[in-house]
């Protein structure tokens, strides 16, 4: 299964921590820390891998669903992709975060 990992930089341990419990499991994950070459238009790499990607987890923190915060962005592409989250868009929790900031598209579907 090809995934791709959103997160805020803010939770970048607990995203490098969650990569490689994927990788273990046999899953092909993107994780921009690794997946990124130098000197490539970032942008359209993300956009490329999250349209051949089969499941999109987003670590769900404050600082990930913050105005601004590039995992926004990339939430945005995978809506675009999936415009029904279910089965394809995986929210996973890994702060505390106020429901009310949490955008519609992701409450959706179980944490």
């Amino acid at each position: 299964m090809r995934i791709f990992l959103s997160y805020s930089h803010h939770d970048a341990r607990t995203a490098e921590e969650v990569q490689l419990a994927l990788v273990a499991e046999s899953h092909s994950v993107f994780f921009d820390r690794t997946g990124l070459p130098y000197g490539e238009a970032f942008h359209a790499v993300i956009r490329q891998e999250i349209a051949i990607a089969d499941l999109f987890v987003l670590l769900v923190s404050p600082s990930s669903v913050r105005t601004g915060c590039y995992a926004q962005t990339e939430m945005k592409f995978a809506k675009d992709k999936w415009p029904n989250p279910a089965g394809h868009v995986l929210p996973v929790l890994v702060a505390p975060t106020p429901s009310s900031d949490i955008p519609a598209y992701l409450q959706a579907i179980t944490f």
